[in-house]
């Protein structure tokens, strides 16, 4: 395939007229590892780009995948089962998933500093994407307390009855109907540990989840969309040259 326009900055991209987006002069070590560079809009959008859809992909591709086996007749139950040697209850199928999340918190919020510092803006506004995670950990600890006194409440031992309890109470103990007995999971019991684990890893998810949400919504309206060194209107794409921003009126007025 020939390019459009020979003389363009990319070739095969000629609507990037912004020579700082030059998507060959990108360094991807650069861009998730260290917080004292910068990164150009282009740049700082590529490398999200590819943590999102990393994220989607370690999710959906196996579950997908393990779903149509198993209606298929695989028996893959025990991809399901938590690897031993977390203290997670993280199932062996999503594994690559959960390390490539933890990797990316921090990855993410490299970018994040970076493209603040590009654009002359704090980058302590970057600690914006680690609220998820910081949100994350106290739900996992408040949720394996609550897992905790769950275990400490279904294991507490039972008052004995004397032989003394008037005749009365016996015979309304009698007469009352069997309470049913409450579901439990398959398999052997849990122990503290697990109980507490798992208890603490849902609510976790269930704050995490919503607030990572909230952030994605931040970073693709207005941190992707900040003008390259801070100079010029809030806009996707790079398709003005440097020099020919266009100006918001304080600035034109100053």
């Amino acid at each position: 395939m020939k390019p459009n326009d020979p003389t363009a900055i990319d070739p095969h991209r000629p609507w990037i007229k912004d020579a700082r987006d030059n998507p060959h002069d990108m360094r991807w070590g650069q861009v998730f590892f260290n917080p004292l560079g910068s990164s150009p809009k282009l740049h700082f959008s590529r490398a999200w780009t590819f943590m999102f859809l990393g994220r989607v992909l370690l999710y959906i591709v196996p579950v997908f995948a393990v779903s149509i086996a198993s209606l298929a007749g695989a028996d893959l139950s025990g991809l399901w089962k938590p690897v031993e040697a977390f203290v997670l209850p993280i199932p062996e199928l999503l594994l690559p998933f959960f390390v490539f999340v933890i990797v990316t918190e921090f990855t993410s919020w490299v970018a994040h500093v970076r493209r603040f510092n590009e654009a002359h803006k704090s980058p302590l506004w970057a600690m914006i994407v680690l609220i998820p995670l910081m949100l994350g950990l106290v739900g996992f600890f408040l949720g394996a307390q609550g897992g905790i006194k769950q275990y400490e409440e279904m294991h507490a031992p039972k008052p004995a009855v004397t032989a003394e309890a008037p005749a009365e109470n016996g015979a309304e103990a009698a007469a009352a109907k069997p309470q049913p007995q409450q579901r439990r999971r398959p398999g052997p019991p849990q122990s503290e540990r697990d109980m507490a684990a798992s208890s603490g890893l849902g609510l976790a998810m269930l704050v995490w989840a919503p607030t990572s949400f909230l952030v994605m919504l931040w970073t693709l309206l207005y941190v992707a969309r900040m003008p390259n060194g801070g100079v010029g209107r809030f806009r996707t794409g790079s398709d003005i040259a440097q020099g020919e921003e266009e100006l918001p009126p304080a600035y034109a007025a100053g």
